[in-house]
């Protein structure tokens, strides 16, 4: 595993309301990066960071998860939070452990 020294290390938290995409921005980054060989997609309920069977059938983020990228000799760690009100906790602890967050909101 690759080494790296904690300035080129970022957390970075999406955050927003549910189904506003912050699942699809996220599987982008993975993508674009080369982290995943595919573009995942939720209808699909073929993404990297909803893998739950919880997640798969409700189509939205019932728990945080994590994905680290490589990007410019920088490794990223998307932390890709609940929109839900339900699962607020979740997105207390990705904030918590993040640097910086990413307000997504839906474009409709």
């Amino acid at each position: 595993m690759k080494q790296y020294n904690a300035k080129k290390i970022l957390n970075i938290a999406l955050a927003g309301h549910g189904g506003c995409g912050k699942t699809s921005v996220a599987e982008s980054m993975i993508y674009l990066a080369k982290a995943s060989e595919r573009l995942g997609n939720i209808s699909d309920g073929n993404t990297v960071l909803d893998y739950d069977s919880e997640e798969i059938k409700r189509q939205t983020s019932i728990l945080t998860s994590v994905a680290p990228i490589e990007w410019k000799n920088t490794k990223i760690n998307i932390i890709d939070t609940p929109g839900l009100f339900d699962f607020e906790g979740g997105v207390a602890e990705g904030m918590r452990a993040a640097d910086s967050a990413l307000i997504v909101v839906s474009g409709k």
